[in-house]
């Protein structure tokens, strides 16, 4: 049975590295085998992944309708955009902190920044980077759900934007566009704001600044990249933390649908330094490295081949140290694999029996016994 897991897995692990790809570039925190495997596994993981629970770490994946609520409660602030998975590959705000490991400490450190006081004009932005499948959206999804941060925050938005918009739609207005749709405005509004070819974003800007007007906002932008046809990105997305003036172009920047001086915070996460340093600077850059310890890979390695009841192979454990190898301190990479595993191994069966159905077998033995 060991032979013909391993020999499963990894054949699967070595169509996933077959195809290469260039990426932005990635600091030395890393080791040569973690970047090569990352790369190289990047656009065949999303092949294998396709009916699994995709975003990073331990995240998963939300339904096929988009949802939007009025923030005018906790609960109904907490309003995570979904979208048609054909169309948008999401990520959720939502995590099972008991299948995350590896980040108590960058959970803790996270909350002590977003819960400090001391802030530039009553705003804070930060960013996490770090290379595919280290974990970003799993942090962010961690802190995110955080008690004594979901008790600071008001509204609190995740907004994934992992995937350009089809047809011709200008990626600055979509990013807006979904930001107010997890705020709770109604499609008919932002469409009807967003269609002046002229001043369709500055008119959704506004939208964004009146619905964060006073509020101690909590925004996380997951997976922020630049797209292909950049048009305005760059003059749109620059430095968050700065303040509107009476210039005109500032009302199509999202610094100026995002509103200073009463404790708001973005996150951000994203592969590219360069895009982190122009929303948020160098000083509020977190590089979030790959996993040293072995055993964190191995737990989460475990936890997606256990799921749904099923039981861990103890004849694969001769395999561990190669598994954990392979893994090159990446838990997306530990997970996947978790989950190859699982779609593998048959499904145990059902012990549980229906009452009446045991009171009817007895009867039966019984008269055959007579």
């Amino acid at each position: 049975m060991a032979g013909q897991i391993e020999e499963y897995l990894f054949n699967k692990l070595e169509l996933a590295i077959e195809e290469t790809k260039s990426t932005e570039h990635c600091q030395s925190i890393y080791s040569p085998e973690a970047l090569a495997f990352a790369y190289k596994l990047d656009k065949r993981l999303k092949e294998i992944s396709k009916k699994l629970e995709g975003g990073e770490g331990s995240g998963k994946g939300e339904g096929s309708s988009t949802t939007a609520a009025a923030a005018t409660t906790q609960d109904a602030a907490d309003v995570s955009l979904t979208g048609n998975l054909d169309t948008y590959r999401w990520s959720s705000r939502t995590v099972d902190p008991s299948k995350v490991h590896g980040f108590e400490d960058k959970e803790r450190f996270l909350e002590r920044l977003l819960l400090r006081k001391e802030s530039k004009n009553g705003f804070k932005a930060f960013a996490i980077v770090g290379m595919t499948g280290v974990g970003k959206t799993t942090l962010c999804q961690l802190i995110f759900n955080n008690k004594k941060v979901k008790d600071h925050f008001l509204p609190r938005i995740w907004v994934c934007l992992s995937k350009q918009p089809e047809d011709d739609e200008d990626n600055s207005k979509e990013t807006v566009k979904r930001m107010l749709m997890c705020l709770g405005v109604d499609d008919e509004i932002i469409q009807e704001a967003g269609k002046d070819q002229n001043l369709g974003l500055q008119k959704l800007m506004f939208a964004l600044r009146l619905q964060l007007m006073g509020k101690k906002y909590l925004i996380v932008l997951d997976d922020v990249r630049k797209p292909d046809d950049v048009r305005n990105w760059d003059e749109c997305f620059g430095d968050l933390a700065s303040e509107s003036t009476e210039d005109d172009k500032c009302y199509g920047q999202l610094a100026y649908g995002l509103p200073k001086r009463h404790g708001g915070t973005v996150i951000i996460t994203t592969r590219s330094e360069e895009i982190a340093k122009k929303m948020v600077g160098e000083e509020n850059l977190h590089r979030l490295p790959i996993l040293k310890d072995d055993e964190i890979c191995w737990k989460i390695f475990k936890d997606s081949v256990e799921k749904d009841g099923k039981k861990f192979p103890e004849n694969l454990m001769p395999l561990k140290d190669m598994i954990v190898d392979k893994c090159a301190g990446l838990p997306l990479a530990a997970k996947m694999m978790g989950e190859i595993l699982h779609q593998k191994l048959p499904k145990r069966p059902n012990t549980q029996t229906n009452p009446a159905e045991s009171q009817n077998q007895q009867q039966s033995q019984q008269q055959s016994t007579v």
